[in-house]
């Protein structure tokens, strides 16, 4: 399967989810997520929270050079993993991101 877009690795990304379907999220336990296997159409990351395919994200991705800027994306699939954490794919919708804050 090949990708659209260039993909890069992640581990320094991080996203905080501001709202999911509209409703502001208050909880602190989604302050800081790690992102993985970022491009600029979408990223993979890891959460306890529970999300629905389909459901719509506003987040706050912070890039390691101190860059920030919110995304609006759906959840594309979801993955069980170990430790009640699961996988989610984030696919962007608006708030394109430029790859120069990716690959920084």
């Amino acid at each position: 399967m090949s990708r659209e877009f260039e993909r890069h690795p992640g581990g320094e990304h991080a996203i905080r989810i501001l709202s999911i379907n509209d409703e502001a999220v208050a909880d602190e336990t989604m302050q800081r997520l790690v992102v993985h296997n970022i491009g600029k159409g979408g990223f993979r990351f890891e959460c306890e929270c529970e999300l629905q395919l389909e459901d719509r994200v506003k987040v706050l991705l912070s890039f390691p050079d101190g860059y920030q800027q919110e995304v609006l994306g759906r959840i594309c699939y979801s993955d069980e993993l170990e430790n009640n954490l699961t996988a989610y794919g984030f696919s962007v919708i608006s708030g394109f991101y430029s790859m120069s804050h990716t690959l920084a």
